[in-house]
């Protein structure tokens, strides 16, 4: 079995030196992390999951922070067991390293490292019907599993002026359905939004905790007849 190591980055600010990482917990969250090591102490400076609110920066991008972080300063030889209790990953080992990245910024960070540990395709199916709009079929249905591994139902549909409406947005477990009760994640937040394969994504992906990076739009798939998701986290 492939034993992992965690990489620690150099950040340096002035006369300060910090380091940071990115990773994914073993429930697919994809999380940012910062520590200062001072005197074989390590203090946790910053530490929130980069899968929500990617378009934003700042506060809005760092509020979602883990629940479970309560330990934010300890010996440097527990680091491993507290992100292993607190933040849902083993792994079985830690590298402190300097490369290109020490003078970017969190965000400029973020998306530099995520291009590299995070370079998968992961396809968004949508099933289309109806005219062409925008290159996309007007109305657009599918099954999908969030990163909470969440089962939902989303229904959109071009409405006019380039944008489209989300028509319904529920959760799909099993046990709604049988129930037949329509729960919105509490995430939605949009109603409208721009009419386009980015647009689409960045509605997914930002407000039900997705990480999709491509559409694939089909047809002849009969997604009423069960209750598997079509994508996603499955």
């Amino acid at each position: 079995m492939k034993k992992s190591i965690l990489y620690f980055y150099a950040h340096r600010q002035a006369s300060v030196v910090s380091y940071r990482a990115i990773f994914q917990t073993k429930h697919g969250r994809k999380l940012y992390i910062a520590i200062l090591i001072a005197y074989d102490f390590c203090t946790i400076t910053d530490c929130f999951y980069i899968d929500r609110n990617q378009n934003r920066s700042g506060i809005e991008h760092r509020k979602f922070r883990p629940l479970k972080l309560r330990t934010f300063k300890f010996p440097l030889t527990r680091l491993m067991d507290v992100i292993e209790a607190e933040l849902d990953k083993k792994f079985y080992g830690v590298e402190f390293v300097s490369d290109q990245t020490a003078a970017l910024s969190a965000e400029e960070f973020i998306k530099a490292k995520s291009k590299e540990f995070f370079s998968k395709y992961r396809f968004l199916i949508l099933i289309g019907e109806g005219e062409i709009v925008n290159g996309l079929p007007a109305q657009l249905r599918t099954r999908l599993k969030n990163q909470l591994h969440r089962s939902i139902y989303v229904d959109l549909s071009y409405y006019k002026d380039g944008k489209g409406v989300i028509n319904q947005c529920c959760y799909y477990d099993r046990r709604y359905k049988r129930q037949d009760v329509k729960i919105t994640p509490p995430q939605l937040i949009s109603c409208f939004f721009p009419y386009t394969n980015e647009g689409i994504l960045n509605l997914l992906n930002h407000e039900i905790c997705c990480n999709f990076t491509h559409i694939i739009v089909t047809s002849g798939i009969d997604i009423d007849s069960n209750t598997t998701p079509l994508c996603g986290a499955v």
